[in-house]
């Protein structure tokens, strides 16, 4: 099966960054997500223009107020297009931030078809709710009861860490997509713009995929997060 990493750099700071992310991912396949796309035409990678759906990182750190009322970090839930770009010519599609450093590539061994998350929180989303940011347990209940009949999803549907994670094809991915999409714009009406792994996790659950949280791991030991990234 065919693999291509992906990143989303947005803003100079993540463009610089994820040029650096790029040459520590050579000779591997990359698509990046950027608002100039020029800035890396002298590197081997597929740059796509993207216009960001709303704010990105570096808005909420030069000017924007906190999110959450000071609860919860942004996020922006364009990675998505990314993956999306990526699978357009690949089976897997392996996201990492644009802030992110990695030690060599492991042998990327075969990937079983759906959602494959680092293994950083293995939790339900209720579970994982009930020690970071409750108050957007109400809308959650509205995305799961939208996307599944109910909210006892939420008990079963994994928190994925989405610093890094892998979407191989099966079928189900236009799905998928879509329901991330869709959780992105039910969360951001209800003024909640954080808890993004969730919503990927109740999309995967959409996509009737269950989470691998061992495949990635040795990819995961390799990566150094140096956070602030566009997430």
């Amino acid at each position: 099966m065919s693999t291509c990493f992906c990143t989303l750099a947005i803003h100079a700071s993540y463009r610089e960054r994820a040029r650096i992310l790029c040459a520590d991912l050579a000779p591997a396949h990359l698509v990046v997500m950027t608002d100039e796309p020029t800035d890396f035409a002298d590197l081997p990678v597929h740059a796509i223009r993207h216009d960001p759906t709303g704010p990105m990182a570096a808005d909420y750190l030069e000017h924007l107020a906190t999110t959450g009322h000071g609860r919860g970090a942004a996020a922006y839930h364009d990675k998505r297009f990314a993956v999306q770009a990526a699978l357009r010519e690949f089976d897997t599609a392996i996201f990492l931030d644009a802030d992110s450093r990695i030690r060599g590539i492991p042998p990327l061994v075969h990937f079983q078809a759906g959602l494959a998350v680092i293994p950083v929180v293995r939790h339900s989303i209720v579970t994982h709710l009930e020690t970071c940011g409750s108050w957007r347990l109400p809308a959650f209940k509205d995305l799961a009861r939208e996307l599944l009949g109910d909210t006892e999803a939420l008990f079963d549907a994994k928190w994925c860490h989405e610093t890094c994670f892998a979407v191989t094809k099966n079928g189900s991915e236009d799905r998928f997509l879509w329901a991330w999409g869709h959780g992105a714009d039910v969360l951001q009406r209800q003024k909640v713009f954080s808890g993004e792994g969730g919503v990927i996790g109740l999309a995967a659950a959409y996509a009737g995929w269950k989470v691998d949280f061992e495949v990635l791991a040795p990819l995961a030991a390799l990566i150094q997060h140096e956070g602030g990234g566009p997430k």
